[in-house]
């Protein structure tokens, strides 16, 4: 099959050209109008003169597939398709002489294509068709243009990126500081290059940390809260033996409004045995500051309340019951450096609306990273106590201070980092 193009300002000069050039053996297989305006005629010549007597019969008794397709109707005909298919017609009904050369088209008596014979219709649709392409490509380019500057833009960003900030950026991340952290702290410290500038950055987060301590021991009456599991008993008894060791055992009371878990307060007990200290249970028959009142000539009055899930319904009245206590009480939240910083805040937006007075940092010996609390209570504002890193009792809890809880972080960051690589390349 042999095909040919032929272009022509409009489509009856298209058509012309393909019958004065191809003859009436030609089938038109698609047009359209080219950017330039011009209109394009693909068409295929495969008529085989050579073909026998008998080939030529069986093929003029038997109907061209072009002429059956040729029959079927089409959205967007062609001027031309009438033409062809008249040819593709006559040729089927007329007699196959073996010595005769194919037919012509003047063989048929097909009247010459006249200028009016061109179907308005068909100039219209191809119009509507290449404006729409042309619509779509032009949609097309606005959003690679787009695409474009958002490469570029981002391509200058981060070719004003300073190497010394970007390193100094990296090192804070791997302390588990959020980026809001992060940003503010290098907004704030111009880096030099020199060996000082790590330690300014820390000195300079240091002074971000809220910190509520003072020279004074925690006296009078204080809450500990917090959900489930984050180590609120444990850090009672801590201080409680503190206490107890310096002023001895007449001056401190343990009290528990924990009455929803079964024996929930037999550990407070335990401790209240072994300091011989008092201890209370808030429960429905009784009231917290008709307790608070009783022990009021204490010096150091510690609450231990229920452990609950921030979803958890009873939640509720454990928290009514801390906002209807008596003014003096102090509450304390306990938040453990393993939690998640998403999970962190989570705590204390539901706890916060108790008016907290503080924060114990708890679990520092158990997290992989102390960053996440360290940039939660420093968004948050929430100032931090004391922090608890074990088990041992009365050690393992100390006043909060802002400097060693950096350095604690600072190396628990490097501790861990070590261990991964340990346990990562097997050495």
């Amino acid at each position: 099959m042999q095909i040919r193009r032929f272009r022509a300002p409009d489509m009856r000069q298209a058509i012309r050209k393909v019958r004065d050039a191809v003859g009436p053996d030609a089938v038109i297989l698609s047009n359209q109008r080219l950017a330039t305006g011009e209109i394009e005629i693909v068409a295929a010549l495969d008529y085989d003169g050579s073909l026998p007597s008998s080939m030529a019969e069986k093929k003029a008794s038997t109907p061209s597939p072009r002429s059956a397709q040729a029959k079927r109707p089409e959205q967007n005909q062609d001027p031309s398709a009438e033409y062809f298919e008249r040819i593709e017609r006559a040729k089927q009904y007329s007699p196959a002489q073996p010595s005769a050369p194919e037919p012509q088209a003047a063989a048929f008596d097909l009247p010459p294509l006249q200028e009016d014979q061109e179907d308005p219709s068909v100039e219209e649709a191809l119009s509507l068709k290449n404006r729409d392409n042309a619509r779509q490509i032009h949609e097309m380019e606005l959003e690679l243009q787009h695409v474009r500057d958002m490469l570029e833009q981002q391509t200058a960003a981060n070719s004003k990126v300073n190497p010394i900030e970007a390193q100094a950026r990296e090192k804070l991340k791997r302390l588990g500081l959020s980026d809001t952290v992060v940003s503010r702290l290098l907004d704030d410290i111009d880096l030099k290059g020199r060996e000082d500038d790590w330690n300014r950055l820390l000195a300079h987060l240091a002074d971000y940390i809220p910190i509520r301590s003072n020279n004074n021991e925690l006296q009078g009456c204080i809450a500990f809260m917090g959900p489930t599991g984050v180590g609120k008993t444990t850090s009672i008894g801590k201080i409680a033996a503190q206490h107890v060791l310096k002023h001895g055992s007449g001056s401190v009371v343990l009290v528990t409004t924990d009455t929803y878990r079964i024996a929930a307060h037999e550990q407070l007990r335990t401790f209240g045995r072994i300091l011989n200290v008092p201890v209370e249970v808030v429960n429905e028959y009784s009231d917290l500051n008709e307790v608070l009142a009783k022990y009021s000539d204490y010096s150091l009055v510690l609450v231990d309340t229920a452990g609950m899930n921030p979803r958890d319904s009873n939640l509720e009245r454990q928290l009514l019951m801390m906002k209807r206590a008596r003014v003096g009480l102090k509450k304390l939240l306990v938040l453990p450096c393993t939690s998640q910083r998403q999970v962190l805040k989570t705590v204390i937006d539901v706890y916060s609306q108790v008016q907290l007075d503080g924060c114990v940092l708890s679990k520092l010996d158990e997290s992989a990273s102390l960053g996440e609390a360290i940039s939660v209570v420093v968004e948050e504002g929430l100032p931090v106590v004391y922090i608890a890193d074990g088990q041992r009792i009365p050690d393992d809890i100390e006043p909060a201070r802002a400097h060693n809880l950096i350095s604690r972080a600072v190396y628990t960051a490097e501790h861990y980092s070590q261990l991964y690589g340990a346990l990562r390349y097997g050495s």
